[in-house]
């Protein structure tokens, strides 16, 4: 399909990102012509070029010969228009480059640098500085002026640029860096020199004559990715360390804010028809790879819903990997969930990696065209995929085999029928609280075998194992009404939920539950605490008399003595699972991690003292306590299959089988049918998706 430049691309926007700073792809024209000609057959419409601030590309706007870097991605621009498509470009990298010299042979532009404490540049730029932004403007004004004939049309016309790629500021010990950071940290403080002297354990008379070594942590450490991290000791006893850490962060977090919102303003400024779109994080956001330090959001200031209102539309890459290094396809859907979210429901672009992880296989567990399904089930209008030639990290889907193509193929091509179709929101059910605090300042190596986000994922899929429809939304969105036309609201684990200023989320979730909500929480919830003065008694651990015995399964068991019993411990006959009245509503207590206990890889066995018992851990119980305390979505068209993901959009429905065996939806009335894959009528094949449209009105039903 020829495409013609300059005008909207009515296609769902399916794009790979195509690099070419590795051979055989540097050099090798026919090895190129092969590759772009793959990525049409996979049903990409779309190839993302990296087009990194480099000095070649600067020469080139003034008139110079292309290096063979640059003029490789103007033949590969020649070759995607012979194929119908067309082209993004990953203008701006966190820290302008880092594949120079060793990859690349010529420097990246970035202006200005931040300063290490010794003087030395830091190797990356420096966020606030107005030389450094002039340079990012230069470079894509200059990628515009010679490429931007041929560059991706959203349908409304605007030309899609990646504006920066894995945003991570840095601070700087130069005098002005300091000065920044200094007056910064004072207004933190409201003057309180005596304050912060407490908390750093220092006796400093005045807020400028701080050292790098006194307010920064460990700043000798700082590189262009990587920092300090307190150890988990720091955030238990909450020592200086720990204290110095968060308002570093939370400093580092606000330059973000500040940068993205000033560029917004200065893309504007370049081309009014910009659509701007940084890639926020590469590596997941919420799960990121375990053991990978430098990748994790713990250490990059990064809280995504805060960017959403300075870009057109967030985005970052995700996998089907979990807290524990699973390959699980509901690690994905949370990710998708906090994409939705954070872009408030409007149309936005997903992010996926496919290829090789190099944390496993994962994707000899999960089919591509399964993860493909997964996201739009959760309402993606279009998707940017990582990536066709990537040596460096694993980037490399060119060299995987031909049942994963087929897959791919699979996938991309249901996306392109089924997502026009998609004409409506998709239905709101059941909020989960973003643990925000937690997310933002809690390194991975903290969070002992990834539980805490573990704890997440689990209430998550339960929820969505019950037909529910489950948003994550973030605590200023909760805080600012957004609970309005939800049922159900859960609180996951937020171990830091302390440093945040939530009074107003506190107002919003008691206004929630006194109108009918139901509020669900575990262990150690302040929220609770402060909402609904709702106190815990630490508790030995011991198992819970339900309809069947429990094995509780966390790392702390609580009891609820001011609540009713709608499960007891057997030898003290304590709340075990609580439930309070608020108004017309109800809070829901667990004693133990209830999301923790649904989604990890291990579980509990009979405890000695109860011999030969039967007792079950909640993943073996014939009707879970949330089975049994919410029930199934009433949108629910067949009764819920564990492992099966609906995503409803107005009379239409997206259904994601996770599981390794076809399912029965026979039950299901619908005039209209897409599966992804062959099978017996009636049937939804194993790890694949279908489209139904249903024959009745399930609003109408719900309401």
């Amino acid at each position: 399909m020829q495409k013609s430049e300059n005008q909207p691309d009515p296609r769902p926007f399916l794009s790979i990102w195509f690099g070419n700073f590795f051979e055989p792809f540097y050099s090798d024209r026919e090895a190129v012509r092969a590759g772009i000609a793959e990525v049409a057959d996979l049903g990409f419409n779309s190839i993302n070029l990296d087009s990194k601030a480099w000095e070649d590309f600067f020469a080139r706007y003034r008139g110079a010969p292309a290096s063979p870097y640059v003029a490789m991605q103007e033949f590969m621009m020649e070759e995607m228009a012979k194929h119908g498509l067309d082209y993004t470009h990953l203008a701006l990298y966190l820290c302008g480059d880092n594949l120079y010299p060793n990859i690349r042979d010529v420097a990246s532009v970035r202006g200005e640098e931040p300063m290490r404490p010794n003087g030395q540049p830091m190797g990356t730029y420096k966020y606030w500085s107005p030389r450094a932004q002039q340079t990012m403007v230069d470079h894509v004004r200059g990628l515009l002026k010679l490429y931007g004939r041929g560059m991706r049309r959203s349908s409304d016309g605007r030309i899609i640029m990646q504006t920066m790629f894995e945003p991570i500021p840095k601070p700087s010990f130069d005098a002005e860096g300091k000065q920044k950071y200094l007056a910064w940290l004072e207004k933190r403080y409201e003057g309180d020199i005596a304050k912060l002297n407490r908390r750093y354990g220092l006796a400093a008379k005045s807020f400028a004559e701080l050292q790098p070594a006194e307010y920064w942590l460990r700043p000798e450490e700082l590189n262009w990715v990587g920092c300090a991290r307190p150890t988990a000791a720091d955030f238990a006893n909450r020592t200086a360390d720990f204290h110095r850490w968060v308002d570093n962060q939370s400093h580092l977090a606000d330059v973000l804010d500040e940068y993205l919102a000033t560029m917004k303003r200065r893309w504007r400024e370049l081309e009014p028809r910009l659509f701007i779109e940084p890639l926020l994080h590469q590596w997941g956001y919420f799960f990121n790879p375990p053991g990978q330090v430098d990748w994790q959001t713990g250490q990059r200031a990064l809280d995504i819903y805060r960017c959403a209102a300075h870009v057109d539309s967030v985005l970052y890459i995700a996998a089907p990997l979990n807290a524990e290094n699973r390959a699980d396809a509901m690690a994905l859907s949370v990710e998708s969930s906090i994409m939705r979210n954070a872009n408030l429901h409007r149309p936005f672009t997903a992010g996926l990696y496919l290829g090789r992880h190099v944390n496993g296989d994962i994707y000899r567990a999960i089919s591509p065209a399964e993860a493909i399904a997964t996201l739009i089930a959760n309402g993606a209008k279009g998707f940017h995929i990582y990536g066709y030639s990537g040596l460096d990290d694993g980037g490399v889907m060119y060299r995987m085999d031909d049942l994963f193509k087929d897959s791919l193929r699979v996938g991309n091509r249901w996306a392109s029928e089924v997502i026009p179709l998609l004409d409506q929101p998709r239905a709101k059910e059941v909020a989960l609280l973003f643990p925000a605090e937690m997310s933002l300042y809690e390194p991975l190596e903290v969070d002992t075998e990834g539980r805490h986000r573990m704890d997440l994922l689990g209430w998550y899929t339960q929820f969505v194992d019950l037909g529910w429809q489950v948003d994550i939304l973030h605590p200023t969105q909760i805080a600012a009404g957004a609970l309005a036309g939800y049922k159900h609201l859960i609180a996951p684990h937020n171990s830091l939920y302390d440093l945040g200023d939530n009074t107003a989320l506190e107002t919003a979730v008691k206004k929630f539950v006194a109108e009918g909500g139901t509020f669900f929480h575990g262990p150690h919830c302040e929220l609770a605490r402060r909402a609904f003065n709702i106190e815990e008694e630490i508790v030995d651990f011991d198992c819970i008399q339900w309809t069947e015995e429990i094995i509780p399964h966390g790392w702390s068991t609580v009891a609820y003595p001011g609540g009713q019993a709608v499960g007891a411990y057997i030898k003290s006959g304590k709340p075990g699972i609580a439930q309070f009245k608020c108004g017309t509503g109800r809070v829901i207590s667990f004693g133990f991690q209830y999301g923790y206990a649904y989604s990890r890889r291990t579980m509990p066995i009979v405890p000695p003292n109860y011999g030969r018992r039967e007792m079950h851990p909640v993943v073996l119980l014939k009707t879970t306590p949330i089975a049994a305390l919410a029930g199934a979505s009433p949108r629910a068209l067949i009764s819920p299959i564990k492992g099966v993901e609906f995503g409803h959009f107005g009379n239409q429905v997206v259904i994601v089988n996770h599981r390794p065996s076809p399912v029965d939806i026979r039950g299901i009335a619908a005039r209209n049918e897409i599966a992804q894959a062959p099978t017996a009528s009636g049937w939804l094949a194993a790890h694949s998706a279908t489209y139904l449209e249903i024959n009745r009105d399930i609003d109408k039903k719900v309401k």
